[in-house]
């Protein structure tokens, strides 16, 4: 099973790689710059996706209106969504659960890669 990081920032890209291939997660990382790329991933890959790691503000498709769209197509909505934000304002926590009631998690950028890895960890096989 593999891991989908959706993030427009290539650096926040590597450092969440670096941080789970550090811990010794062995699951294969598919990266997405945006939310585009990621519904073409998504739309042949889909079965082979354990997690998904969402930033928030992307251009085009922001995570949100990915999630949106997910959670709404059944084999996309059981797929669990963790999302790694700077959008980490309660309001934005509230807006994102009330998006998807069952949101795996939410982790705050900066974040330390423990606090990434406690809620990665769960849903990993």
């Amino acid at each position: 099973m593999k891991i989908l990081l959706v993030d427009d920032s290539l650096l926040d890209r590597k450092l969440a790689i670096r941080v789970l291939m550090k811990a010794g997660i062995s699951q294969e990382i598919i990266q997405a710059e945006g939310g585009e790329q990621a519904i073409e991933i998504l739309a042949t890959n889909y079965m082979n996706i354990c997690l998904v790691l969402l930033d928030w503000q992307m251009p085009k498709v922001s995570g949100i209106e990915l999630m949106a769209g997910m959670v709404k197509i059944p084999e996309l909505s059981k797929i669990p969504i963790i999302m790694v934000t700077a959008s980490n304002s309660d309001e934005n926590k509230k807006a994102a659960y009330l998006v998807n009631p069952n949101l795996a998690g939410f982790v705050g950028k900066p974040y330390k890669p423990e606090e990434l890895l406690a809620a990665v960890k769960p849903f990993l096989r």
